[in-house]
């Protein structure tokens, strides 16, 4: 005797295997369908076969002979910019080179300055001075007994008394 408990432990519906195979049967082996707008198809449109009078002519040709003015002086415009910045450019790459040149000229005479600043105190030093004095013009050094004082209050004394008489007759 066959127990159903027995069938539903041998059946294969929970195995991956034949989930895989429902899975297959179910989905469709063509490719899905996009939308896709209609292409609208050309026509050819036939010639204009109307005349157009002389003033419509005219008219057309002011048109297009101002719309050709108005595209040469908007490119003469551009080009002017242009030339006119590559000028800038030029100028200033003229006055930067000269900048860098004066500012050459300003170190070598700075530098040429401090040689001769260094020249100067070399020959005008008391040492130099001492004994160029000696040598040169025969002078002898000060001795301390041929150093003499003068007391000048004496002197300021008398020459305010002078002072002041002098003053007084003036008046």
């Amino acid at each position: 005797m066959v127990n159903s408990n027995d069938f539903r432990r041998y059946s294969y519906d929970g195995d991956a295997a034949y989930a895989l195979e429902a899975f297959n049967k179910t989905r469709s082996s063509a490719a899905p369908q996009v939308h896709r707008p209609a292409r609208k198809k050309l026509r050819l449109v036939p010639p204009n076969t109307e005349r157009k009078s002389n003033k419509q002519l005219i008219k057309e040709q002011r048109a297009a002979r101002v719309s050709v003015a108005e595209v040469i002086i908007v490119v003469s415009l551009v080009v002017a910019m242009l030339s006119g910045i590559l000028f800038t450019y030029v100028q200033k790459n003229e006055l930067t080179k000269s900048i860098s040149d004066i500012q050459q000229e300003i170190s070598v005479a700075k530098s040429e300055n401090v040689s001769l600043n260094a020249e100067l105190e070399a020959l005008v030093s008391v040492s130099q001075i001492d004994s160029y004095a000696l040598e040169k013009l025969g002078m002898t050094r000060l001795q301390s007994n041929q150093i003499k004082y003068i007391d000048t209050s004496e002197y300021e004394a008398e020459h305010a008394a002078d002072n002041e008489t002098a003053q007084s007759d003036a008046e």
